[in-house]
C-alpha cells in the first residue's frame, strides 16, 4: 500500500515536472521568437547583414510580398482592392484613390521564389 501511495506522488511529481519542462520550452519559444523579430526588424532593410542571415531576411521580405499577393488575389475575387497609398478599400479596376487621390499601381500578382525553400503547390 505504501508502495502505491509513493507511487501516485511520483506519478504526480512527474506531471509537475513535465508541466513545467513544457512551460520554460514555451518561455524559450517565444524568446527565440521575440529575439529573431527584434534582429529581422532591424536588418529588413540592410543589404550588409551578415551573410549567414541574408537568406533568412530576404526570405522573410519575400514572404511579407507573397502575403500581399495571396491578399489580393482575394480581394480581385472580391472585385476589390487596395489603395497603395492610404488603405482605401476600392473596386479593382480603380485607377485612382477616390479618398487620397493617389495613382494606382497595377496590383502585385505573382509570388516570389524563396531561397533554399521549397514553395507550396499553388492551388488557385
Amino acid at each position: 500500500m505504501a508502495w502505491k501511495a509513493q507511487n501516485e506522488i511520483s506519478s504526480s511529481d512527474a506531471k509537475r515536472i513535465d508541466n513545467a519542462i513544457t512551460q520554460v520550452d514555451g518561455q524559450r519559444k517565444n524568446l527565440i521568437y521575440q529575439l529573431g523579430e527584434a534582429f529581422y526588424k532591424a536588418n529588413k532593410k540592410n543589404e550588409d547583414v551578415d551573410a549567414t542571415y541574408k537568406v533568412m531576411v530576404d526570405n522573410i521580405n519575400k514572404l511579407e510580398d507573397n502575403r500581399k499577393v495571396w491578399i489580393n488575389r482575394k480581394m480581385k475575387l472580391q472585385g476589390m482592392r487596395f489603395c497603395d497609398g492610404c488603405g482605401n478599400v476600392l473596386p479593382y479596376e480603380s485607377c485612382f484613390c477616390n479618398r487620397c487621390g493617389v495613382k494606382l499601381e497595377p496590383v502585385a500578382e505573382e509570388l516570389q521564389e524563396l531561397e533554399g525553400v521549397p514553395n507550396p503547390v499553388e492551388t488557385i
